[in-house]
């Protein structure tokens, strides 16, 4: 049977449903823009249309999210050393600046191309290129992310219930 956890430790339920639903709509739309980027064709309107529509959802979310974090409740500190600390705040706050990013770039690659229509933008224009770059990096520090999760996890324990989940 799982310990209790005080209130006081955990994420409250809005800071909970931001942070999964940023993440499913990234796992689901950073293969779906990779699949764009490099078939070699035009991406398909369908596909196109799925990949703008959860960027929308993700930038409105993220822009939540930092509202509710800088100012809503917040739990317990972790109890860590201090570089993993220092990484901890590094890799959340590179995460939240490079969702800026991505969401401002999408922004101003629709636009460039003055309509949602996946033939209007090209590859290789500048937006699209730093679009492109900064979901690579953006990959790099999600695995990271949650490789620090797991190694938590699996040190102290009870990092995956903070975020909602009945694990730990």
């Amino acid at each position: 049977m799982a310990s209790a956890v005080s209130p006081a430790s955990v994420y409250n339920r809005a800071a909970v449903i931001f942070h999964w639903a940023s993440a499913v709509a990234i796992i689901v739309m950073w293969p779906l823009g990779k699949l764009m980027a490099n078939t070699g064709q035009e991406p398909s309107q369908f596909l196109y249309s799925i990949h703008i529509g959860l960027g929308l959802v993700v930038a409105a979310v993220t822009l939540a999210r930092v509202i509710w974090v800088f100012r809503g409740p917040r739990p317990e500190e972790l109890d860590m050393p201090g570089w993993e600390k220092i990484l901890f705040v590094a890799n959340h706050y590179v995460l939240y600046g490079l969702l800026g990013l991505l969401s401002l770039s999408g922004i101003v690659m629709l636009l460039a191309a003055g309509s949602f229509d996946a033939t209007a933008i090209h590859k290789g224009d500048g937006p699209n290129d730093q679009h492109e770059l900064a979901s690579t990096v953006f990959l790099v520090m999600f695995v990271m992310h949650v490789a620090g999760v797991v190694y938590y996890q699996a040190k102290k324990g009870k990092t995956l219930r903070r975020m909602g989940l009945p694990i730990g």
